[in-house]
């Protein structure tokens, strides 16, 4: 399932703090269809809301500080807190702090290419993820 090629390209915005992924991620989802920003850590929540993701991939180990604590932060302020967060993940227990941070969903890593495709697909486009 590729990204509508009519429609208005979706933001996907990469917080991953490990280049060799954000750069594989980045290239997979230009790929698809979609426009990225990747960055290894926000300084500042304010330098990511003029991007206006349309969905927020944010790994759990951002230099040493955990990424929910971040997607908490995002989840409060008030032109991002209905972007669909995705944490990406090599924690056992993933599925508990995703749940713990509202996000919308996670992703375990090593991840499957096409299950995350996938998910940012379903989740831009505000459809119901399969299980």
């Amino acid at each position: 399932m590729k990204q509508n090629p009519g429609s208005v390209r979706k933001k996907i915005l990469i917080i991953e703090n490990d280049q060799d992924i954000r750069n594989i991620i980045d290239f997979i989802l230009e790929e698809q269809g979609f426009t990225t920003l990747s960055i290894p850590e926000p300084q500042d929540l304010d330098e990511i809301i003029p991007f206006k993701p349309d969905l927020i991939l944010l790994d759990e180990f951002i230099n040493d500080r955990p990424g929910h604590r971040l997607c908490k932060k995002i989840k409060q302020i008030g032109v991002l807190k209905n972007t669909p967060v995705i944490i990406l993940s090599t924690a056992n227990d993933i599925e508990l702090i995703a749940a713990e941070c509202n996000a919308n969903d996670y992703i375990s890593k090593p991840f499957n290419v096409p299950d995350m495709v996938d998910k940012v697909i379903r989740l831009v486009n505000h459809l119901p993820l399969a299980y």
